[in-house]
């Protein structure tokens, strides 16, 4: 396996008390979307919403995907030079443990409304799945299999099984899952094709602008919906 070679040429940076800084607004994109996580956790425990299962893995996605950005901001972009593509493992694994910490979530919650074969394949296929993604990724060294995880993780996974909980329960909270995923899915759709405001504020700094939204938006969901169903719940709600 051999680290990649890495052109810091084109790279923007800047020395700050004489430490040099790569990409320092693509590292604060990352600091942001870490501080709406962490906020995301803070209110989530205030409110006491870490009670059920799809609670607590709600609250453990937010933990890690904050430590994630926070760690793929300072290690694997600042420090990019000294540290080198190894530098954005934890960061990289830290984010897709986040992402199948949220697929769980949405399968144990809509476990009670569908055939339980359906929802055991998907728990037990939840952790080959991560399994064969963080060794694709240590591999390669290639962000895309990161990318690829939480394209499956979040845009699939997530939104068709809380679509599925939706057509059942007509739960509102839910909408901010379809508007979170809508927001994730502008985030790929500017990093696959490199949109770029500036060069200093480039492609990942736009894509990271839509995470905030959508983090909040799942923040939102979080908070809101309704994590304890029972399939003779079902009925009176889709007669109301």
């Amino acid at each position: 396996m051999m680290e990649p070679n890495i052109d810091f040429t084109d790279m923007p940076f800047m020395h700050l008390f004489g430490i040099k800084i790569l990409e320092p607004f693509t590292v604060l994109t990352n600091i942001f979307i870490a501080a709406a996580c962490f906020y995301a956790c803070f209110h989530l425990r205030a409110k006491k919403l870490n009670q059920t299962l799809p609670q607590r893995l709600l609250f453990l996605f937010f933990l890690l995907m904050g430590i994630s950005t926070l760690a793929g901001g300072v290690i694997g972009h600042a420090f990019l030079y000294a540290t080198g593509m190894y530098g954005k493992i934890p960061g990289w694994y830290t984010g897709m443990a986040a992402v199948a910490a949220f697929e769980r979530a949405a399968i144990i919650h809509s476990r009670p409304l569908m055939n339980k074969q359906i929802g055991r394949f998907f728990s037990w296929f939840n952790y080959a799945e991560i399994l064969t993604f963080m060794i694709l990724s240590l591999i390669t060294l290639r962000f895309f299999f990161v990318i690829l995880h939480a394209m499956y993780g979040l845009l699939v996974v997530v939104f068709c099984f809380e679509l599925y909980v939706y057509s059942k329960t007509k739960d509102a909270a839910l909408k901010h899952i379809f508007y979170a995923t809508a927001w994730g899915a502008a985030a790929l759709l500017c990093h696959a094709l490199q949109l770029s405001i500036h060069y200093w504020f480039n492609y990942n700094d736009v894509s990271h602008m839509a995470m905030i939204a959508a983090i909040l938006h799942y923040y939102k969901a979080a908070a809101g919906m309704q994590t304890e169903l029972k399939n003779e719940e079902i009925i009176p709600l889709q007669q109301h």
